[in-house]
């Protein structure tokens, strides 16, 4: 072993407590690189091998009915490579060991078994035998949260009648790898679930022989974008039949959710890491500048004796490179570990049959190679001291540092009223620029960590509160299959245990306004109703015009409306002509893009004296009577669907908001690993320095607390100033999430709660002392009157 590298290894040693704070930030860095791209790869092969393997779709088309035969000539159509009919209908679920109604959807497949676009992927049992008409295979998430097995039987109200079904077998689907039921945010298996039945038992129950109210389709390889110039061609031969929605494989709901999640991995994956790894460089280079200083004498014998500077360039950057690689190797075993845990999580919300955490090479190089490059570039500066040295000048110890006022001491008014403790600290911290440099970025990185990840935890529990409890008021809601009067209203008041009813009539359509246009619909409310109230983000109630829309604001920013503006709206039922509406105001929201009206003028906009197809109701709360409510929802035939408010707000709360605290806490976790780190490496570098300084204090008397005080005003002072300065970074780094995140039918809010603040100051303060402990524990043993005959 060479003489340098036997120095190398004694300089390792005598600096291992700030090498191990600089390589716990590189290996936070590299983790969360490793993590994230693993995982990012991990979603995306599971999907696109899903997608071939099930035959995802390119778009659906809901329609009222059509006939079989108006089909074919679709099937010609150029840029149709391949078109697909089947029944498919809301139901309720009524499972005997469920109290409440559970919502359902039914979709017919082939009696025999065939390759079918979006198809089933059978998990137990077998697929449809010829045994019986009514058998079923239910969705395998539904079937294991309810403990339904091939062989059992359950119930559904289908077409107005409860039909007993025979399970045969369950299974997932390509196209609900992401199960949402109506008004959900994350998949609830507990009260909505997928149910396929005979194409042959469908026409039957559903009154549907020969006929379909869905297509599912393929295009050919040169249409291009998502075909919707060919699907407003499709559409329009359809117009006949009614057509309810059309919807490209993009904005389809499972693949929608799946899709935004990768992308917003991705571009996590690019932030995160860069944040920590920038810090690291930084503080590898204030401690090789130091190490370079603190060195002079031996790299002026080392260059008298005949080493040239090429070998003590490698020789200072090997230093580096050394740190960068302990803590690179460290970050990838954790990383790939993080990612199994994080890929086991995703498995929670996504059904992938083959989602699993797998090894890439081509990301564990990049890694490492990442991590290299962040030591080289810290030490880069430090090695180009060391040669730039002269043997005869590197020989003699450095010169004292110029003194001389800094600019704050010409402010005398303030100078003259500070204590001698802080005229040290400040003169300190002005004439280490680079040091300060380092210390500010670093605890403005940590403090940004740390204010999004609290602003990210408070959004979702304001979205919450905003969209299901001020919003949205109501206990139950309950979805007909069909447009309903007010007999149906009277009836839902009379329902046991209801105090309140309201009725909804939501009528779909598409919006368009010069060359924007868009699929959505318009919610018809009482002027005066209280279960559902638009709001604006300030939470102000928006009042229900007598005539004209209220529209959200996502909406109005996409068709390019204002206040006063009319907007061409088609309706998909009814006569289907163009309606002509003005915009009467503007709401916010973070579901979806709702457009509200008052419902009598809703009505008459489709020749009607009074239409509703749901009705809100408000309960009074008793388990009793809520019992008994729910056995007679059970036993409307009309009732399509029944959402319970609280049932949504617990799932919401059980799943996701309690992952993302998970995730919040690994945040700050990692942010304190920047606040700890880089105040104890700045610290204990300054100490180093000012060992005779410190000693010279002990002999004029100052304790050990005393000195520690002083460089506990240094480290604060530093913490405190760079947290004040990251709060603001930290601000706009969750609004570029937030924007990251933001799709056609999610927004994520943006707010930052007093506490938010509060709580990243008081989590910088909490690091930096925890980093101080550690520097006054070395005061405390320093030995200060050796320090005294330190030669300067």
């Amino acid at each position: 072993m060479s003489i340098l590298h036997r120095k190398l290894l004694r300089d390792l040693r005598s600096s291992k407590g700030l090498l191990i704070a600089i390589a716990s930030i590189i290996t936070i860095g590299v983790m969360l690189f490793v993590y994230m791209r693993t995982t990012y790869y991990n979603l995306l092969l599971a999907k696109s091998e899903y997608d071939y393997e099930g035959r995802l779709a390119d778009f659906w088309i809901d329609l009222k009915k059509a006939p079989l035969s108006a089909i074919e000539p679709i099937r010609e159509m150029p840029g149709v490579a391949r078109l697909e009919s089947r029944i498919q209908f809301f139901a309720t679920v009524d499972l005997a060991r469920s109290e409440q109604p559970l919502n359902g959807l039914v979709i017919s497949l082939p009696d025999d078994r065939q390759q079918r676009l979006n198809d089933v992927r059978l998990t137990r049992g077998s697929y449809f035998s010829d045994q019986r008409a009514e058998e079923v295979i239910v969705n395998d998430l539904f079937a294991a949260e309810h403990g339904i097995y091939p062989g059992q039987t359950i119930h559904l109200i289908l077409n107005n009648r409860r039909q007993e079904l025979f399970v045969v077998g369950t299974a997932m689907s390509v196209e609900f790898v992401y199960l949402l039921g109506p008004g959900s945010l994350v998949p609830d298996p507990a009260h909505f679930g997928v149910f396929y039945i005979k194409r042959s038992f469908a026409e039957e129950v559903f009154d549907f022989d020969g006929a379909t109210n869905q297509l599912v389709g393929r295009f050919s390889p040169e249409v291009a974008g998502d075909g919707g110039g060919l699907l407003d061609a499709i559409e329009r031969r359809l117009e006949p039949y009614g057509v309810f929605s059309k919807t490209p494989q993009r904005l389809q709901a499972s693949n929608r959710f799946v899709s935004d999640e990768i992308e917003g991995l991705g571009t996590f994956a690019r932030i995160m890491p860069a944040i920590f790894l920038t810090v690291a460089a930084l503080v590898l280079n204030v401690l090789m500048s130091r190490l370079v200083d603190q060195q002079r004498t031996i790299i002026g014998t080392l260059k008298a004796l005949g080493y040239r500077n090429a070998q003590l360039f490698l020789h200072y950057t090997l230093f580096g490179l050394v740190v960068g690689l302990i803590g690179g190797l460290l970050g990838l075993g954790l990383g790939y570990l993080m990612a199994a845990w994080v890929t086991d999580i995703y498995g929670q919300f996504y059904s992938f049959p083959n989602l699993a955490n797998r090894f890439y090479p081509s990301v564990h190089l990049q890694g490492l190679a990442i991590c290299l490059a962040t030591a080289l570039i810290g030490s880069l500066r430090g090695a180009k001291e060391a040669i730039q040295l002269s043997p005869a000048e590197a020989m003699r110890p450095k010169p004292p540092a110029r003194g001389g006022a800094i600019w704050l001491e010409k402010l005398s008014l303030l100078w003259r009223r500070l204590s001698f403790g802080w005229r040290m600290v400040l003169r300190l911290l002005f004439r280490h620029k680079l040091r300060t440099t380092a210390g500010l970025f670093a605890a403005a990185s940590g403090a940004a960590l740390l204010m999004c990840g609290f602003m990210m935890s408070a959004a979702m529990r304001y979205l919450v509160d905003f969209q299901y409890r001020e919003v949205l008021r109501s206990d139950i809601d309950l979805t007909f299959s069909d447009e309903q009067g007010l007999d149906a209203l009277l009836e839902a008041r009379r329902l046991p245990g209801v105090d309140h009813a309201e009725p909804q009539f939501t009528l779909a359509g598409t919006f368009s306004h010069g060359h924007h246009r868009r699929d959505g619909g318009i919610i018809g409310l009482r002027s005066d109703a209280r279960l559902t109230v638009p709001r604006t983000d300030r939470g102000d109630a928006v009042a229900i015009p007598e005539a004209g829309l209220v529209m959200s604001r996502r909406l109005a920013n996409w068709l390019d409306l204002k206040v006063g503006d009319r907007v061409t709206f088609q309706p998909t039922v009814g006569e289907r002509r163009s309606l002509q509406l003005p915009v009467a105001s503007i709401t916010d929201g973070y579901l979806g893009i709702a457009v509200y009206a008052d419902i009598e003028y809703l009505s008459r906009l489709v020749a009607e004296e009074f239409v509703m197809n749901a009705v809100q109701l408000q309960t009074d709360g008793s388990p009793a009577n809520l019992a008994r409510l729910y056995a007679e929802i059970k036993q409307l035939p009309a009732v399509q669907a029944a959402n319970e408010r609280e049932d949504v707000i617990f799932n919401l709360e059980d799943t996701f908001i309690k992952t993302q605290n998970v995730f919040i806490f690994l945040l700050i976790l990692f942010a304190g690993v920047i606040f700890f780190g880089s105040i104890l490496n700045s610290s204990l570098i300054s100490l180093a320095e000012r060992r005779r300084e410190v000693a010279t204090l002990r002999t004029l008397g100052y304790t050990n607390w005393q000195v520690g005080g002083l460089f506990l005003r240094e480290s604060m002072l530093v913490n405190l100033c760079g947290a004040a300065l990251g709060m603001p970074i930290g601000y706009a780094l969750a609004w570029l999430l937030a924007w990251a995140y933001t799709t056609e039918m999610f927004r994520f809010p943006l707010v930052a709660p007093a506490w938010s603040w509060a709580g990243t100051l008081i989590a910088a303060v909490a690091f930096g002392l925890a980093a101080h402990a550690v520097v006054q524990r070395e005061i405390n043993r320093m030995q200060w009157l050796e320090a005294l005959n330190v030669k300067e």
